[in-house]
């Protein structure tokens, strides 16, 4: 055979099995396209070294190496699929005269064009639109956006190496595979009887026990640490049980429908279970793979949507006031003299001409401690067994001036009490003792009044723990108090906190130039005597820290979205491939079953009823995936500041549906493909 000939028939395959390699070509195209440009973003040798570009590289780095490991394992998934669809054609090759050999190098050809087309055209493109996607990130980021254009030669090299590796590998794979098949094999390898799927019990049992344990630990988390520890956890048992759903499950309970006579021996209930026990034993994991690619596309979409659009909600959440201070101090000799404090920087801040429009100001004292059904405890051996609490406590005289009424009259045993998640069963106590203070003293206050609210303060461990806010009778009850777990805790007892939030009439430049100048006690005259001592001064500007938020939830988002559409993408793919191998399949046994004299339109009816029913499960799954997840996503935004539960259900509900709508218009443009396929 002539050398030349081997190129012009590896192209020619390519051209006549279009519909097969040209999908295939576009995901190297789209996955070769998208490295390149996350490269090229990360190689900008303009970019400053401070903080927030720390971010933009963390985040490049991340998503360079999740497209590389979807890469690696997409592009042999659609490899595989492409030789098993060939079988016919290779062993019809082998048949006419051509040996392994001479397939083989027919192979190596068709390897050199796609990766030709693929990679290169994947490169150009990254070219082409890397400048775009930068500067959709930098507006994300709100960074000042770079003006220039520039090629990224290593990362067109780092592209090429990598994807040709893969495609190597890939071609190494199918010329193992011509080598040790039998050419008969190959020939009539869509010939074979098929059996019938075994009932895997143990299989389907340990879906059922997997599904469950993931979303049981979805429903029972109940605070936001509690849930980055079981995240991940869940997410693993959620994709076992959904690999198990599909391959086991889904065969157990057809088999059980096929038990009932009065159900099962009826044209299309025969027709259709009979049909769906095969269907679903060659289809299971694919599509279980597009579940959990579903799954992931809408969790990660919606939740760095909720987490960017909340942004705003989330930086007056951290801070209060255009400017915020904290100081931390324990009653001493010297105990912090707050008003005074207050008035230094006040009158500091008007000495410099700024003008104050608000000020608001708390003192408080909060401390973690054991949550049991009779109280809380201070014995950190046993916070392990038990619900960790944080409680905080602040004077009647600071609860009326919050609510701008009148201070509630309160004994020193008295409380009024707002509990997250804990309802209040009558007096509580608080038990100082523990390993390392066994002197220590039982606190137990009566609560006067259960509230259903209560004003806003600085909560910012409420996305962390549970509180329960105690108003006490005045500073001498919460000073005992801090005395006390000071004693349990020794070293790591908590500080008695004083803050200060202040809203400036001014411009932006004008509110961080004075965060900066109080944010130096000097400056204000303190110099630790007529105001007393602290352990802890701090002083931060919203205005200059909303510059970080938006730079780690734009990143966020950009990568929801790329690897969003990245696993869209992925997803589009099977789908295609799943109804190119249902067409041929079902245009045989539509064949069939009208020659055993079965009506057309029940066949037809039948047919296009598992066709729908198979396509739109993953989607019904991982909807329902997605209705356990929002908890445990709600909990895990709270980590990032946002509390708006609202903007989340909404981001989620809108995502989820836009998903479908285009989920099912990829199924309609695919269904063409298949309904063309069984109509010959």
């Amino acid at each position: 055979m002539s050398s030349f000939m081997y190129p012009r028939l590896a192209w020619q395959n390519i051209k006549k099995n279009g519909k097969f390699h040209l999908p295939y070509i576009l995901t190297i195209v789209g996955a070769s396209a998208a490295f390149y440009i996350l490269l090229a973003m990360n190689g900008a040798k303009d970019l400053p070294e401070n903080i927030r570009y720390s971010y933009l590289a963390n985040f490049i780095f991340f998503g360079t190496i999740v497209i590389g490991i979807f890469s690696v394992i997409f592009l042999f998934y659609t490899n595989s699929f492409l030789m098993k669809r060939r079988n016919k054609e290779l062993g019809m090759y082998n048949i006419l005269g051509m040996d392994k050999r001479h397939i083989g190098k027919v192979l190596v050809f068709e390897s050199i064009y796609t990766a030709l087309i693929g990679i290169g055209g994947g490169i150009i493109i990254g070219i082409v639109f890397q400048k775009l996607v930068t500067l959709l990130l930098y507006k994300l980021m709100k960074f000042d956006v770079p003006f220039g254009f520039y090629i990224f030669y290593e990362g067109i090299g780092i592209t090429f190496i990598f994807f040709t590796v893969i495609l190597t590998v890939a071609l190494l794979f199918n010329l193992r595979r011509i080598h040790v098949q039998n050419p008969i094999e190959l020939l009539r390898g869509g010939q074979v009887g098929e059996r019938e799927p075994k009932t895997k019990w143990i299989i389907a049992i340990l879906g059922v026990i997997c599904l469950g344990g993931g979303y049981y630990l979805a429903v029972s988390t109940s605070n936001a640490m509690d849930a980055l520890a079981m995240y991940f956890v869940a997410v693993i048992l959620v994709i076992i049980g959904t690999y198990c759903l599909f391959t086991a499950v889904s065969i157990v309970i057809l088999k059980v429908l096929r038990k009932n006579k009065k159900f099962y021996y009826k044209t299309t209930n025969f027709i259709g279970i009979s049909g769906m026990i095969y269907r679903m034993k060659r289809n299971a994991v694919g599509l279980a793979n597009i579940c959990i690619l579903s799954t992931m596309v809408l969790v990660m979409v919606s939740g760095t949507l909720a987490l960017y659009l909340g942004t705003e909600d989330s930086i007056n959440f951290r801070y209060p006031g255009d400017i915020n201070i904290e100081t931390r101090y324990r009653k001493e000799e010297n105990l912090l003299n707050v008003e005074q404090l207050q008035s230094r920087i006040t009158s500091g801040i008007e000495k410099q001409g700024y003008k104050m429009t608000k000020v608001n100001t708390l003192n408080s004292l909060s401390f973690i401690v054991g949550d049991t059904n009779n109280g809380f405890i201070t014995d950190r051996n046993k916070f392990s067994n038990m619900g960790s609490r944080m409680l905080v406590f602040i004077t009647a005289s600071e609860y009326g001036r919050l609510l701008d009424i009148d201070p509630p009259k309160l004994e020193d045993d008295e409380i009024l009490l707002y509990s997250q998640g804990r309802p209040a069963k009558g007096d509580i106590s608080i038990d100082f003792s523990n390993a390392d203070n066994p002197e220590g003293k039982v606190r137990t206050f009566k609560v006067k009044e259960e509230l259903d609210s209560f004003p806003a303060v600085s909560d910012y461990a409420a996305f962390l723990l549970d509180i329960s806010y105690c108003v006490v009778a005045d500073a001498s009850v919460m000073f005992n108090l801090s005395n006390e777990q000071t004693q349990a805790y020794g070293d790591y007892a908590s500080p008695m906190i004083w803050e200060a939030h202040i809203d400036l009439d001014g411009t932006t430049e004008e509110k961080i130039a004075c965060a900066d100048f109080i944010s130096n006690p000097e400056n204000i005259n303190v110099d630790g005597g007529a105001v007393g001592s602290w352990e802890w001064y701090s002083v931060e500007s919203k205005d200059s820290n909303s510059i970080d938020f938006y730079s780690l939830n734009g990143g966020f988002f950009f990568l929801g979205i790329f690897l969003g559409l990245l696993f869209i993408m992925a997803t589009v793919l099977i789908i295609y491939y799943k109804q190119i191998s249902e067409g041929y399949e079902d245009r045989e046994r539509f064949q069939i079953m009208q020659k055993v004299g079965l009506d057309k339109k029940d066949i037809k009816r039948s047919i296009n009823s598992q066709v729908l029913i198979v396509f739109f499960m993953p989607l019904i799954v991982a909807s329902v995936h997605i209705v356990f997840n929002f908890r445990l996503m709600k909990m895990l935004l709270t980590l990032f500041g946002l509390t708006n539960t609202t903007l989340t259900f909404y981001c989620t509900i809108g995502t989820v549906l836009a998903f479908m709508a285009a989920y099912s218009i990829v199924y309609m443009l695919t269904a063409k493909v298949y309904y063309k396929i069984v109509s010959k």
